[in-house]
C-alpha cells in the first residue's frame, strides 16, 4: 500500500525515518514530503493544497492511499481527506498526537497557520461539519495524556475511529514510540 506520512509544525519529513524503516520492509510504498513553509504562516490550507499536490504527483493515480499524520499534519491531512477529495483513494487515517478539535499551545503562537489550530477556530468548525465524508476510512488515534503541546489531549480524538492512549513522556515522542509502527502495521495488514 502507498503510505503518506505528514509531519507537524517546524518539522520536516525527517522526523519519519523510524516509522518508514519499520512499515516499508512490510512491503509498503512510503511518500514523505516535507510540506512548506514548516510553521505554515499561509495557513493550513496552503500546506493541504501542497499536500494535494505533492500526492497527484507522487503517488500513481488510482492507488490507494493511507495517511500517516502527526500533530498538525493530522489536520493538515483531514483537510485534503474531506474537502480536497482524498477522501476518494484513501483506506486508513492514523492520526498521532493532533489538535483535531484545537489546542490551547496555539493562542500563544503566531501566524494563520496557528490562528487555524486554536479551539472554535473557523477552520476547525469546517473540519468538524465535514467529518461524515470520512465515515468509510478505517481510523485510529493516538494520543499521550503527557502531552504539552496538544491541550487537552483528549483533542485528538475527533469522533470517528478507535482511540489508542499511548504512555510517553511528551509529544514528539509518540513517533519514536515502539507501540506505533508495530500497531499501524499490524492494522494494514490486517486491511
Amino acid at each position: 500500500m502507498h503510505l503518506v506520512f505528514i509531519h507537524g509544525i517546524w518539522d520536516s519529513n525527517r522526523v519519519w525515518r523510524r516509522m518508514v524503516n519499520h512499515l516499508e520492509p512490510l512491503g509498503h510504498h512510503c511518500h514523505c514530503p516535507s510540506l512548506k513553509p514548516a510553521n505554515a504562516q499561509h495557513g493550513l490550507i496552503d500546506l493541504a493544497q501542497k499536500l494535494k499536490q505533492f500526492i497527484e504527483t507522487e503517488v500513481p493515480a488510482g492507488e490507494p492511499i493511507a495517511m500517516i499524520a502527526f500533530s498538525m499534519g493530522t489536520v493538515i491531512s483531514r483537510y485534503y481527506l474531506q474537502e480536497l477529495g482524498g477522501a476518494e483513494r484513501s483506506t486508513h487515517f492514523f492520526s498521532i498526537s493532533g489538535p483535531q478539535r484545537g489546542t490551547l499551545t496555539a493562542f500563544f503562537w503566531l501566524g494563520k497557520g496557528a490562528r487555524d489550530m486554536r479551539i472554535g477556530s473557523a477552520y476547525l468548525r469546517q473540519l468538524k461539519a465535514g467529518k461524515n465524508r470520512l465515515q468509510h476510512l478505517i481510523a485510529h488515534n493516538y494520543r499521550t495524556p503527557y502531552d504539552l503541546m496538544v491541550i487537552p489531549s483528549t483533542s485528538n480524538n475527533w469522533g470517528h475511529g478507535e482511540e489508542h492512549i499511548v504512555h510517553c513522556s511528551w509529544h514528539a515522542h509518540m513517533l519514536k514510540h515502539p507501540y506505533m509502527p508495530q500497531h499501524i502495521g499490524k492494522v494494514l495488514e490486517e486491511a
